[in-house]
């Protein structure tokens, strides 16, 4: 019982409910959503459902956020309910109001987990309080998490245990159910009972845990040298080569940053009485994150100059803001341990909504380049798509079917509406990248696809899903082989079967041979069979027969060909992957 009050201390929860009633109502709701869902009384599929999941998600955080400030400031609960309200008013608009609704939550949710670590410390606030108030909120957070686990895990298992033993029919909706309590009530309650009720701490009561100290100084001080060298060493490298930074660089600058940003916060009370590698730390740390800057805004306008803007790109910038003003602020003068999630704070709030917001930022920046893309290849005329006389480049119609897809699939159709004339009058315009590139008459082109040119072949069989094994022992499918392009290796493999049986295939091409047991091997050269399909005419790359049939002394055999590829150079043809079927039977 002891244990339970410890784990589950229901007087605490009570003063939780007191103190933080709007985000507990809040919690409630979401329960009760939640338990409709599982018992299909409302569907998730219905877009109003999930705007209101959101939308009462969001308030749990803004209502437990405005109660933080006004304990802090000491406003009344008048003041807090109705700041708590035009709050409320305000998440509304955003999930109501707005077309990409659930696209301004991936910048305003983290806005808001930023907030919570110094909503009590807007107008002031030493480092040790900060520091010692989101140890013990973040601590509470994980062990409630740990509690909601044990309680929801060990209560199914239990449950689960009886249905097995006693035959007593238990429903699958009663699992869920317990699940969702866990996750909605008893996770979200259990953490708010751990946020401090004060906001004002002295060293006394900021003793950080025994092993932080040994994390900080023997781990994570040390793989940020670590790291920070190797990046230097790549900066040396790009500036002696002149080798244009990869695609991965604003990522690899991310994680140092990010994981020194960490450390700086996990290990402000042992700065001054620490190693002296932790006091090297915070000696080097802001000023060695001005050069990683530099190359961070140089990668990120690489890609945003060749590319356009994105979400991820928009974001990306944003982190390249936030580490230029750190290591700026932080080289200048000792920076409040407050201002680090209260600069990021604003840059995801001002991220969040408005022209200059990401979801904005990216819409225009990619109409932009596509509008562009168009005119030059004359598919877009006097505001308008039209067939043009000469079918675009490859790499453009690449480019055009990217953009066309995203576009597409963030539903932001209303920004291209007006180049396209509906199929029909009193039509709604439909995004639909395939019939789009087709109204501009080329295919779509994915992502993933290269260009290929007169020189290469591809040949796929039409009846390859039909496999008749009438009249043969066996069927061994599937077998993909190909040429090693960086070196003149060749593909080769083994298969052993129940009756240890084995089957070995072997590609030099043109040459394919396999081998069944301790039977005479098949041995082809495919180049004949190749150049048979290459000349039967047609554009269409698709074949019916594309099978060969022989016999040796052991067996009877049928090769279906699925696929072969290569490339043809003048009267040669290189063939470099064949798919096959291997169809055998044993004469003896």
């Amino acid at each position: 019982m002891k244990l339970i009050n410890k784990l589950f201390p229901l007087d605490d929860f009570m003063g939780t409910v007191k103190r933080f009633p709007l985000s507990v109502l809040s919690a409630l709701s979401l329960f009760v959503m939640c338990i409709l869902l599982i018992h299909n009384v409302v569907d998730i599929e219905d877009e109003f459902i999930q705007r209101l999941f959101v939308f009462i998600g969001t308030c749990y955080l803004v209502f437990g956020i405005t109660r933080l400030m006004a304990q802090s400031q000491g406003l009344s609960r008048t003041k807090e309910y109705s700041i708590s309200i035009l709050c409320a008013v305000g998440v509304i608009a955003l999930t109501w109001l707005t077309t990409l609704w659930w696209m301004h939550f991936y910048y305003l949710v983290p806005a808001l987990l930023l907030v919570l670590m110094f909503a009590p410390y807007i107008k002031a606030g030493d480092d040790l309080s900060v520091w010692f108030f989101n140890g013990s909120m973040w601590f509470g957070v994980v062990v409630s998490y740990v509690a909601l686990l044990l309680f929801a895990g060990g209560l199914c298992t239990a449950l689960w245990a009886v249905h097995v033993l006693f035959d007593v029919n238990i429903v699958e909706e009663v699992y869920s159910d317990i699940w969702a309590f866990a996750c909605l009530i008893l996770g979200p309650l259990y953490a708010l009972s751990w946020v401090p009720e004060r906001f004002t701490f002295n060293k006394e009561d900021c003793n950080a845990p025994a092993g932080l100290k040994f994390i900080v100084n023997w781990i994570s001080a040390p793989m940020v040298f670590l790291y920070l060298g190797v990046l230097y060493a790549y900066f040396i490298k790009i500036l002696v080569t002149g080798e244009v930074p990869n695609g991965h660089l604003a990522y690899m600058i991310s994680g140092f940053i990010g994981a020194g940003i960490i450390t700086y916060l996990l290990a402000h009370p042992l700065r001054d009485e620490s190693s002296p590698q932790l006091r090297l730390f915070y000696r080097i740390l802001f000023p060695a994150m001005i050069v990683p800057v530099a190359f961070h805004f140089y990668a990120i306008w690489e890609r945003v100059s060749a590319y356009g803007v994105t979400e991820s790109r928009y974001m990306l910038a944003i982190s390249a803001i936030w580490f230029a003003y750190l290591a700026v602020a932080g080289t200048l003068k000792r920076l409040p341990l407050r201002a680090v999630p209260m600069s990021l704070a604003i840059l995801m709030l001002v991220a969040t909504v408005g022209p200059w917001s990401a979801v904005s930022v990216s819409g225009q920046s990619q109409k932009a380049r596509l509008e562009t893309l168009l005119v030059e290849n004359n598919i877009l005329v006097n505001d308008k798509v039209v067939n043009p006389k000469s079918e675009p480049s490859f790499e453009a119609r690449k480019n055009i079917s990217s953009i066309l897809a995203y576009m597409c699939q963030t539903k932001r159709d209303e920004l291209i509406e007006i180049w396209f004339t509906p199929s029909k009058e009193d039509t709604e315009f439909q995004c639909d990248q395939y019939d789009l590139t087709e109204e501009m008459g080329f295919e779509f082109v994915y992502s993933f696809e290269e260009f290929i040119d007169e020189s290469q072949f591809s040949f796929n069989s039409k009846s390859y899903n039909y496999k008749d094994i009438a009249g043969y022992d066996r069927l061994i499918e599937n077998n993909y082989l190909h040429k090693f392009s960086d070196k003149q290796a060749f593909d080769k493999y083994e298969l052993t079967f129940d009756n240890e049986e084995t089957f070995n295939v072997e590609f030099n091409a043109p040459n394919l041979i396999v081998t069944v047991a301790d039977m005479e091997p098949v041995s082809l050269d495919l180049k004949a069979f190749a150049y048979q399909l290459f000349t039967a005419s047609s554009e269409d790359t698709e074949r019916n027969d594309m099978g060969i049939q022989g016999e040796n002394k052991d067996m009877r055999y049928r090769i279906e060909f699925s696929h072969l590829s290569g490339e043809k150079h003048s009267d040669n043809l290189d063939l470099q992957s064949i798919s096959f079927d291997f169809y055998y039977k044993a004469k003896n």
